[in-house]
Parts: C-alpha cells; sequence; structure tokens
C-alpha cells in the first residue's frame, strides 16, 4: 500500500531516523542475510501522521541501502481474516518491520495471522537486557477456528459475547471436559505466559486448558480479539494455543 505522506522537514527526518537508528541497523543486517534473492520488508504502520512520517523515513533509508520497503496496515484489508487460510492473500514479504509504537498489538496480530516473522521494538516495560537480532524468541498464540474453515488470530485475549436476548446454552469442549453455560453469559479466552489458555465463565469460575470448543447457542455471537470487536459469528468456534506461532526479532 503505497504512502501519501508529505516529504519530511529536515529536522523532523533526523529526529525519526535518530529514534529508529537501532530499528533500521537490524532491518538491514536481517534483509542482507535472507539469501541471494532480493528480500522485500514490509513496513507496518498506523493511520496517523507521526506513523506515516515514521514509515516513509524507514522506507526511504531503505531505499538507500538497495533494499525495497512497502508500506502496511497492520490489519488485514476488509474481508481476508474472513478468508479460509489458504485462501486469504498475505503481503508478498520476507520480512514485515514495526515502524512505530502505536498499534503494538495489531502488529502482533498481523504478523502471526499472516505468519510472517517481525522486526519490532518490544514496549519499554518489555525491553530486553541484551539482544542482538539473532537473538529473537517465538510467542505463542490464540488461534480462533471460525465456521469455515477461515483462521483468525488473538495475540492475548478473545471474549463471546451473545447478540440474542435468549440465546439457551452454551456447550462448550474444555480439552476433553464437557461442560454447559448459559450463553447469555459472556465467555472469556486469555492466553497465558505458559501457552495455555485461561477459560473464565460465571457458570464455572475459571479453567486451564490448551483447546475449546464452543457450539449450539441459539443467534449470532460477537466475537472481540484483543480487545476490538472482529466478527459476527454462528456457532461453532475453536480456540486452541498455537504455540511459536509468532516469531519476534528486536533490534
Amino acid at each position: 500500500m503505497s504512502s501519501r505522506t508529505p516529504p519530511l522537514p529536515g529536522a523532523e527526518r533526523v529526529d525519526v531516523e535518530l529514534a529508529h537508528e537501532p530499528l533500521l541497523n537490524a532491518a538491514i543486517r536481517l534483509a542482507r542475510e535472507l539469501g541471494p534473492t532480493r528480500p522485500v520488508l514490509g513496513i507496518l504502520r498506523g493511520w496517523g501522521r507521526a506513523d506515516r512520517v515514521r514509515a516513509r523515513a524507514l522506507r526511504e533509508r531503505l531505499s538507500h541501502q538497495g533494499i525495497r520497503g512497502v508500506e502496511l496496515s497492520p490489519v488485514p484489508e476488509a474481508g481476508e481474516r474472513h478468508r479460509a487460510p489458504q485462501e486469504r492473500r498475505r503481503p508478498r514479504v520476507h520480512l514485515l518491520v514495526h515502524a512505530s509504537g502505536s498499534q503494538y498489538t495489531r502488529a502482533l496480530r498481523a504478523a502471526a495471522l499472516w505468519n510472517l516473522p517481525l522486526l519490532i521494538e518490544p514496549p519499554q516495560h518489555e525491553k530486553p537486557g541484551v539482544l542482538t537480532v539473532h537473538s529473537g524468541h517465538r510467542r505463542p498464540v490464540i488461534g480462533v477456528h471460525l465456521p469455515g474453515a477461515a483462521l483468525d488470530i488473538a495475540v492475548r485475549h478473545a471474549t463471546i459475547t451473545s447478540l440474542q436476548s435468549h440465546p439457551g446454552s452454551a456447550s462448550l469442549l474444555l480439552d476433553n471436559e464437557k461442560l454447559a453455560a448459559p450463553a447469555d453469559r459472556p465467555l472469556s479466552v486469555t492466553l497465558k505466559t505458559d501457552g495455555s489458555l485461561q477459560v473464565d465463565s460465571d457458570a464455572f469460575g475459571t479453567r486451564r486448558v490448551r483447546r475449546l470448543r464452543y457450539e449450539r447457542p441459539w443467534g449470532v455471537c460477537r466475537l472481540d480479539i484483543d480487545g476490538t470487536p472482529a466478527h459476527d459469528v454462528r456457532a461453532p468456534l475453536r480456540f486452541e494455543s498455537m504455540p511459536g506461532r509468532l516469531h519476534l526479532l528486536h533490534p
């Protein structure tokens, strides 16, 4: 997706370059290690002016090094996330780079959904002590299997909420345990640090599982992903921990 950001003023360009010099240097090294073919780097950014300014500055600096970069929105294009994985188009890039601190969670989600490595500056509270670009790590995510075999990704949290007045009961399969729960009460699924899924419901409290199947409520449910409404769907829905799906690299 091409940027329409106007040319950067000199002082603003210098500030951007200084702030992202470690990220830029890491991106250049990684691009040169990707093999004999010329890699394309996808620069993830939000829609605010500051995000677009940072992304354009990185793209221009990469271009000066002979590396092609394209700017991408962290969120897949409208409709793409509803398709089956084999039909969903992912960007034709070899590595994703997150250009700024905003849209952090959405950048992680896009990388996991597209199954591409992501070079990103961690939040201040997650800053590692000493890390090189070769010391990246993999993290689990929540795989959300929608009706029709489509896959979506939650980085931290998902919630199912019925949109009907009287949806009846939901049938749950928590790993191998079958439970029934009133479908008019929200069901919360949270990813824990060990990769397990914490399932919370007023009906049965808290459970730790690896897989969850949710089915048989009447009518449409709203599925929120990482705090944002994502889908209006009908059951069944399946949730599973996907270890190592998110591949992160840090400057």
